[in-house]
């Protein structure tokens, strides 16, 4: 990258070194706070002294104004924070002696000079200022003012200087209109000779507001010129903003130009610059994070951002032509490093591996190093906090609306990236939050499962079980008040009613009227039935095990082995025997039997239509008629003969087996001659008449 100056700007510079400085006096105007300004406290034979109060600061700037005092030799302490309020501060002239912030701040700090040089101290001359913070701090250079020199702390510098663990917040604006290059710094605004700043810092917003008179413009220094030996800037950072309006001003985070024309150097060691630089558009070159340094400048140990802007611009200065240009072959990497994320842990551990102070940097709140002493600029511990947040039930929805609502408050009420000195205040987010965790209230616990599952138990009918008495402990077990934090043990209390429910067993079925019916069956000879089939898959259909809850499908099964059996039908009886017995009984002669009645009446008595179970009924008949044959008593021989003709013998009216040679059932009694046909004839009126009578009486008995 190149930079360049313009001629002009560069021997204004040039003429400026070579010239004495002029110091010009400041108006004598005093500011009075509370209406006055209190010097009693000084004593020219003391060589110390405890500033109280305002007014006693405000002294000061009177004893140095109006007594020319400078106070060499002299130690003031500051005691006190201070807030200035906006009143026009009136630089201190000069000051050569000590002035020890005991680490106090100066607050609404309010400078604006029509002359002379801005700041807190208009001139430091082998003064040792240490321990002194200003806080939004405003100096204004307006367009009337012709000095040279406008900073916060101070115009400037000169050698025997040594400012230490001090910084400043707020804003300097300067109109360069009427002045000749002016040096505009955050903190100084020139420094000469060998001052030394050790570990000094600026956040404030440095600002030139004239596009035609160029400056030299720094977040801490405007400029160094003719450095002498120990001329340094050791571990201070600048965190603020600079603005500039003219094209050719040379605007730096540390320092805006380093020139040192009597060859001296200043050493810029352990710096850092994060804050933002503007400048006009098409000369982004003019905006370097550390420094502009002539080849009599050095950095080291320097960090950057990785922005694309340069750290550190070393110059060629042309004194012939007046004008300085970037030295193109320049490798800035020796100053320092450009970082990407300064909250890294190997950021700070570098810094403090360089730095002349030991554990000097931290991560500062705003992310980016800042000192250890610095506890306004720290985040506070906030582990508390963490730690309390983490005790916060994950699932919140299960204490009380107005329980959550007091932890909801304690937890908005949370700030973020408080400073140390406010720790008190994050301890006690910390312990609001872990009130109200401690303060949260269960909301009651649900027992609907359980109530459910007491339901389904109630419903059962106990008397179909084997044991019950499993589900009625489960029941009376139930603990009822629980909170939701106890959810658990009601869901336990529910599953152990289900669970005994799921173990109840049954009672098993009355098989009894089905083993009857089995019984009934196998006692049966399926033999004697027409179809017995019915009533063994009847059998075969019986499904053992079933329960108490399935007793309609066991009495189905009882009932359709009976309704098989009921619906049997015998086979029927074998007449076998009495058609052989009434076969040979026709085939006999009655009228060779002195009586043949009672074949004829055993015959009679033969009853069809009986089924297997009444075959001992048949088997009698046709053993009646048996025995009525076997009884048969044959008639003498001589007398078998009739006198008249012979009369057929009437057979019952059933079929019998007709023999061969026989065209019907009716046997005809073959006779020996025709003698005595009145007789026969007689005799077969009389058997016609009786056989009648027995067709009748048959007929009655049946």
């Amino acid at each position: 990258m190149k930079k360049k100056f313009l001629s002009v700007f560069f021997c204004l510079c040039v003429v400026f070194a070579l010239t004495p400085v002029t110091v010009f006096a400041a108006e004598n105007t005093v500011d009075t706070w509370d209406g006055s300004v209190d010097t009693s406290w000084y004593d020219a034979s003391s060589t110390e002294f405890h500033i109280t109060t305002a007014e006693q600061l405000a002294g000061i700037s009177q004893l140095a104004s109006e007594k020319n005092l400078n106070f060499e030799d002299v130690t003031l302490n500051l005691t006190t924070d201070v807030n200035l309020s906006g009143y026009s501060w009136t630089p201190i002239k000069k000051f050569s002696g000590i002035f020890n912030g005991g680490n106090h701040t100066v607050y609404n700090m309010y400078v604006e000079q029509t002359e002379g040089q801005s700041g807190f101290f208009e001139y430091l001359q082998g003064a040792h200022v240490m321990n002194l913070t200003f806080a939004q701090a405003q100096v204004v250079m307006p367009n009337t003012n012709r000095s040279f020199y406008h900073g916060i702390l101070a115009g400037w510098t000169n050698s025997e200087t040594i400012i230490r663990n001090c910084g400043v917040s707020g804003s300097i604006i300067a109109d360069a209109t009427s002045s000749d290059v002016p040096a505009v710094g955050g903190f100084i605004g020139s420094c000469k000779g060998n001052t030394s700043i050790f570990n000094c810092w600026s956040i404030a917003d440095v600002t030139t507001t004239s596009p035609d008179m160029p400056a030299m413009v720094g977040g801490l220094v405007g400029q160094w010129e003719n450095a002498a030996d120990g001329a340094q800037i050791i571990d201070s950072y600048f965190g603020g903003t600079v603005s500039v309006a003219e094209s050719t001003t040379s605007a730096a985070g540390i320092l805006g130009a380093g020139l040192s024309f009597n060859g001296e150097v200043v050493l810029i060691s352990g710096c850092v610059s994060y804050g933002q630089l503007k400048v006009p558009v098409g000369v982004e070159e003019n905006a370097v994070h550390i420094a502009a340094l002539d080849e009599d400048g050095q950095a080291e140990n320097c960090m950057w951002p990785s922005d694309g802007k340069t750290g550190v611009v070393r110059l060629v200065v042309d004194w012939d032509t007046g004008t300085a240009n970037a030295d193109p072959n320049f490798d800035e990497s020796v100053c320092g490093q450009a970082v990407a994320d300064f909250s890294s842990p190997n950021v700070i551990q570098d810094l403090n591996a360089n730095a002349q102070t030991e554990k000097l940097w931290i991560l500062g709140i705003n992310g980016y190093p800042v000192f250890s002493y610095q506890t306004d600029r720290i985040r506070a511990d906030y582990s508390s906090v963490d730690t309390a947040k983490a005790k916060i039930p994950i699932n919140l929805s299960l204490y009380t609306d107005e329980s959550v609502s007091v932890l909801n408050v304690a937890l908005d009420s949370v700030k973020e990236n408080m400073c140390v000195d406010n720790q008190a205040e994050v301890d006690a987010m910390a312990k609001a939050i872990e009130d109200a965790i401690a303060a949260l209230e269960y909301k009651d616990a649900d027992y609907s499962k359980v109530d459910e599952a007491i339901a389904k138990a109630e419903a059962l009918h106990k008397d179909n079980y084997k044991n019950f008495s499993q589900v009625e402990a489960a029941i009376q077990a139930v603990v009822r008040g629980k909170n939701v934090g106890e959810q658990a043990e009601v869901d336990a209390m529910a599953k152990a009613i289900n669970d005994a429910i799921a173990a109840l067993e049954y009672k098993d079925a009355d098989y009894s009227k089905v083993d009857e019916a089995i019984a009934k069956a196998e006692a049966l000879h399926k033999d004697s039935y027409k179809d017995f089939s019915q009533v063994e898959s009847a059998i075969q259909a019986v499904v053992r095990g079933k329960n108490i809850t399935e007793q309609a499908e066991v009495d189905a099964m009882a009932k359709a082995i009976e309704d098989a059996i009921a619906a049997l039908e015998y086979k029927d009886a074998d007449y076998s025997k009495v058609d052989e017995a009434i076969v040979k009984a026709k085939a006999l002669n009655p009228a060779d039997y002195t009586d043949f009645s009672a074949v004829e009446d055993a015959m009679n008595k033969v009853v069809r239509g009986k089924n297997i179970t009444e075959q001992d009924e048949v088997d009698a008949m046709s053993q009646a008629i048996e025995t009525a044959i076997a009884n048969l008593e044959k008639k003498p021989i001589g007398s078998s003969k009739p006198d008249g003709p012979t009369k057929p013998v009437q057979t019952p009216d059933f079929p019998t087996q007709i023999t061969e040679g026989q065209t019907d059932s009716t046997t005809v009694i073959k006779t020996g001659d025709n003698s005595h046909v009145v007789l026969w004839g007689s005799l077969i009126l009389i058997s016609a008449g009786i056989a009648l009578i027995l067709v009748v009486h048959r007929k009655k008995r049946n």
